[in-house]
């Protein structure tokens, strides 16, 4: 049977991504003259944390807040909480992802279905740890000022919901027929113990 969510195997366009994203960075950092302020500093350790993941979503739309529409709270409670959501976050994804590839590498899992960890939380804990993290990261650039940059939260989810998670799931029932049925029904799809 033929893999569904193709979209995930499909390099062809990367090239072209990375020169867009190379192209507006370069220019928004030529245009970038800001004074180091509060959540200024936030972001930067964001974005060296994570710029090989968003060099397509997130970095133009930071370096344009931070540049031309930032809006500078230095409220702590908001910068504490745009660094929970980025760390939990974070941590979320980066240790399922983990997880997982220590399960696939030991030989008495092959061909068995990761359930344990972080996905016996949520099927998707990498999308669940990404949203988080994008959220905090936009709250650090906007903080809770209505900005252009909260857009980039609910559209990711929405990919996320309605685009990814259906296509990899039907993947996955393709390929643990016997597995995956129980583990979907006894597991929160995307949010723990919510849905």
């Amino acid at each position: 049977m033929a893999i569904k969510d193709a979209w995930r195997f499909d390099k062809s366009q990367w090239a072209l991504k990375a020169g867009i994203a190379s192209a507006l960075v370069l220019a928004t950092i030529a245009w970038l003259i800001p004074a180091i302020e509060c959540n200024d500093q936030t972001l930067l350790v964001f974005g060296i944390v994570y710029i090989p993941i968003v060099y397509v979503f997130f970095i133009p739309s930071i370096f344009y807040t931070m540049a031309r529409g930032k809006v500078d709270e230095c409220s702590a409670p908001v910068t504490a909480a745009a660094i929970v959501l980025y760390v939990v976050g974070s941590g979320f994804s980066t240790i399922g992802e983990s997880q997982r590839y220590i399960f696939k590498k030991q030989p008495a899992n092959k061909g068995k279905l990761m359930t344990g960890g972080l996905w016996s939380l949520t099927m998707h804990a990498n999308y669940f740890g990404d949203t988080l993290l994008f959220t905090g990261w936009t709250l650090a650039s906007s903080g809770l000022a209505v900005s252009w940059t909260w857009w980039a939260v609910p559209v990711m989810t929405a990919l996320f919901v309605f685009m990814h998670i259906p296509g990899l799931d039907e993947y996955l029932a393709d390929r643990y027929p016997k597995e995956f049925p129980k583990y979907a029904a006894t597991t929160a799809k995307f949010v723990p113990f919510v849905y």
